[in-house]
């Protein structure tokens, strides 16, 4: 489990002045809103889900893969595809490509989460998966979790999103890359607005 500096402890998306972007403003831009408005969020209907087919397991071993091959993070960096091999197709990913391609290889049905951690959010909202709580978040309950920090909510305007379940993230942040760290309410964390995924 990475350590983490008091400014990723309230902004989890800002890299590090080693890792900043020569444009921030537009890869500020991708972590929050993604490259485009895909089509199967503007297409399909919005019916409330039962529960997400979502494997815990399988994102897991996406983590633990990104971690073997020494992924890294980028803010705006994106995983090209859902065949991407860490470490051979991409070498960085922020925390929205991260849970995007988390959840892409954990459900099956595939389902079609978007990109980019506010777009992720309004889409989670919008298939009315039903609103959490921070303490929820920390339980050892076997459930999984969905957590945003809305860019109004970071000193630098640069959302946050991570998966959780028994009390620890699944996650890509600042300075570090794929990660895995305690979901406990401080810092960013208290913010959160969290989502229950599957029952």
């Amino acid at each position: 489990m990475a350590q983490q500096t008091n400014t990723q402890a309230i902004d989890p998306a800002m890299p590090t002045p080693r890792n900043m972007p020569m444009n921030l403003a537009r890869a500020t831009y991708l972590a929050n809103y993604g490259s485009g408005w895909p089509e199967e969020f503007a297409s399909e209907e919005l019916a409330v889900p039962a529960t997400m087919p979502l494997d815990w397991s399988k994102v897991q071993a996406f983590l633990q893969a990104c971690q073997a091959a020494g992924v890294r993070y980028a803010l705006g960096a994106k995983v090209p595809n859902d065949d991407s091999i860490p470490g051979r197709d991409f070498a960085t990913v922020d925390c929205s490509g991260f849970v995007r391609a988390a959840v892409h290889r954990a459900t099956d049905p595939v389902v079609p989460l978007p990109d980019g951690s506010v777009v992720q959010q309004d889409w989670v909202r919008a298939k009315g998966y039903a609103f959490s709580s921070v303490p929820d978040g920390m339980l050892s309950d076997a459930k999984v979790r969905i957590a945003f920090l809305n860019p109004q909510d970071s000193p630098q305007g640069i959302g946050h999103v991570v998966l959780i379940c028994n009390g620890s993230t699944a996650e890509s942040h600042g300075g570090v890359g794929p990660d895995a760290r305690p979901f406990d309410g401080t810092g960013w964390q208290a913010k959160a607005k969290v989502y229950l995924l599957t029952s």
